[in-house]
């Protein structure tokens, strides 16, 4: 039986297709790069139907690794892509509870892990994020992270301070003191923000058209 949250998803995943070409007419700029933690960058691109222009697509972060990957993407982004047997993964113990675990290959640059959640295999894995790093546009780049996958207060303070001219992050808590966080209120009683919830489009937290413009 599908999770509340994955039966969201798939309903958010149907309305974003049928409203992008709606949406991606009030979007002037359309080559830019959304480096994310976790699957908001895929649905970004496709709710304005532009190809993905970013290798952070269908997969995820934990924290820790998140922020080791943004604070030098260069370093990480010309680093062979290797994987590795997911009970060997470092974070074996908060994903071995998860239903599909060992059904997706998860990847390796250097010191971090990425969880290829949404492939398949290691060839597809390695194959689309190859290609797409190709695609990247680091003169129009916006880094996005959010409070999930063992992120915790300090976590969000390493991302305020890091030197990223253009920054985003989702969380079920409000920071005044922390200037790049957006505070998600219908995730208020939560841990974190969950996917389902994180803004497209202009919302009532974010104006992402006018934002993703401006890059």
């Amino acid at each position: 039986m599908a999770s509340l949250e994955g039966v969201k998803l798939k309903i958010r995943k149907k309305y974003i297709e049928k409203t992008a070409k709606i949406r991606k007419k009030s979007l002037k700029v359309r080559d830019f790069t959304i480096i994310s933690n976790n699957c908001w960058g895929g649905f970004i691109y496709q709710s304005y139907e532009i190809s993905y222009n970013s290798p952070t697509i269908g997969l995820y972060f934990m924290a820790d690794d998140y922020l080791k990957f943004v604070a030098d993407l260069p370093k990480y982004l010309i680093t062979d892509l290797e994987f590795v047997d997911p009970e060997s993964s470092i974070y074996y113990d908060q994903l071995k509870n998860d239903k599909v675990f060992g059904s997706y290959p998860i990847g390796k640059l250097n010191d971090i892990e990425i969880i290829f959640l949404h492939y398949k295999s290691k060839e597809e894995a390695f194959e689309k994020w190859t290609r797409r790093c190709k695609r990247i546009n680091w003169d129009k780049m916006l880094v996005k992270f959010n409070d999930q996958n063992g992120c915790t207060e300090e976590h969000l303070n390493i991302f305020e301070k890091l030197p990223i001219k253009n920054k985003i992050c989702f969380t079920s808590k409000e920071y005044k003191n922390l200037n790049s966080t957006i505070f998600i209120e219908s995730a208020s009683k939560q841990k974190s923000v969950n996917a389902s919830q994180e803004p497209f489009g202009n919302s009532k937290y974010i104006n992402l058209n006018k934002l993703l413009d401006s890059l």
